[in-house]
């Protein structure tokens, strides 16, 4: 098996992170294949850049091939779409070990995709403690969102990862879990030969 390599995302990753984005939305996804995990929204080359420029991300690639990527960002309100807004205007409600999540030096982590075939080999894990380890000194809390439907997502990151939920939010008839884990305080993830 070719070794995947995962390092810190550049922005001539952009185009590719993507292409491979729009593949895995809930729109363009059949419901068994939603069963696997999809994505929200859609994903713009250039607005995958601005949040490669905010805060680092991860890639993984199988030689030239893209198989997984990990984004993470810290931009104004306004360039977010409405859903992500709502949201930051919730985090001085929101709390995690007695503060506001506000009152943290916070960012958003996700999205975050494995390709169905590269999938079960414990990829997702390494491009977070990949991530982790990146960010470790500059921030102290992750946030996520994740569709209640998006069953499979949702159990990995609760499961795999141990984020933790704390609150949600319904938006446009869907109801969205909101999750937390500090930075740079989870057990380091043993080496493996996937790892580069």
């Amino acid at each position: 098996m070719t070794t995947i390599k995962i390092s810190i995302a550049q922005p001539t990753d952009a185009p590719a992170i993507a292409a491979l984005a729009n593949q895995h939305t809930y729109q363009q996804l059949d419901a068994e294949a939603r069963q696997g995990g999809f994505l929200t929204g859609s994903f713009s080359v250039p607005g995958v850049q601005a949040m490669l420029a905010s805060v680092p991300g991860q890639v993984a690639y199988q030689q030239d091939e893209l198989v997984g990527f990990l984004l993470n960002s810290r931009l104004s309100p306004v360039h977010y779409p409405p859903l992500v807004q709502e949201i930051i205007a919730l985090l001085p409600q929101l709390h995690y070990r007695q503060r506001a999540l506000a009152a943290y030096n916070w960012f958003f982590y996700g999205p975050v995709l494995v390709q169905p075939a590269s999938r079960g080999l414990g990829l997702l894990q390494q491009l977070f403690w990949a991530s982790q380890q990146t960010l470790a000194g500059q921030y102290e809390l992750g946030i996520a969102f994740i569709a209640e439907e998006n069953a499979s997502s949702l159990r990995l990151h609760t499961h795999k990862l141990g984020l933790e939920v704390i609150g949600e939010h319904v938006f446009g008839g869907n109801t969205y879990a909101l999750l937390v884990f500090p930075v740079g305080e989870a057990e380091a993830m043993p080496n493996t030969s996937t790892a580069g």
